[in-house]
């Protein structure tokens, strides 16, 4: 039997038929017999606001699929800096280091309240030994991974593009599912360790687009805000004016 993650309160085994991601999911063509090989071993995890699931340069020793909730990679860097390098939304993956045997290149902390599926490295080779093609997609989730973060950097960062434009691109990413209008709400020390901007920047574009409709102050506790998804998409292809 599994043990429970330390960190996190524990909610069982996860049922993977009944998982509301695993169509989405890099699991979503095992087999009923794949499934049953693995059903008591997948740990149900239920994780508070800003908890670290793991931290960089630990030893890997499990896969996270994101259920519900959303996860920021944040990277620290030798002089103390950290760096927000992706955003893993329900059905993505997080410590897919875990596949090549690396440590964690960055820490895995909670945005708001976050349920995610916990795959121990053991289960996760045994798995694989059943279905050598799992292993294949695995390595091209972890590329689609990096291809991800790499856009960030490329699309997030540009010195070019003003504070308000790329803002409006990262709640766009922000995005609690594909054609939401809802967006995952980050602090405004967030944002800027994003895109590389001052967090008092940040804010003023943030309030900016509340005062003016674009974005809907959330609810009190609520990890999530309304969007105008089409004035956003203008805002983000510096359309608005």
């Amino acid at each position: 039997m599994t043990r429970p993650h330390a960190l996190s309160p524990w909610a069982g085994h996860t049922d993977c038929a009944k998982c509301p991601v695993r169509d989405s999911g890099v699991f979503s063509s095992l087999a009923p017999e794949q499934i049953a090989l693995v059903q008591g071993s997948f740990d149900d995890l239920r994780v508070e606001a800003k908890r670290v699931l793991y931290h960089q340069g630990a030893r890997s020793d499990a896969l996270y699929t994101v259920r519900e909730g959303a996860i920021k990679l944040v990277r620290h860097g030798a002089d103390g800096s950290a760096r927000i390098v992706r955003i893993v939304k329900p059905g993505d993956l997080a410590g897919l280091e875990v596949l090549n045997g690396r440590e964690y290149d960055s820490s895995a902390v909670a945005i708001g309240p976050l349920r995610v599926c916990r795959l121990p490295l053991a289960t996760l080779d045994r798995l694989r030994a059943s279905d050598p093609a799992l292993g294949q997609r695995m390595l091209e989730k972890a590329g689609d991974a990096l291809a991800e973060a790499q856009l960030w950097l490329a699309e997030l960062t540009a010195g070019s593009a003003p504070a308000r434009v790329r803002v409006a691109r990262l709640m766009l990413r922000l995005q609690t599912r594909a054609g939401s209008t809802e967006v995952f709400r980050l602090a405004s020390s967030d944002i800027a360790a994003i895109l590389g901007i001052t967090v008092e920047t940040a804010s003023r574009v943030i309030a900016a687009f509340k005062r003016e409709g674009v974005l809907t102050p959330p609810a009190a506790g609520s990890h999530v805000m309304t969007a105008d998804t089409a004035r956003l998409t203008a805002e983000a292809d510096g359309r608005a004016g």
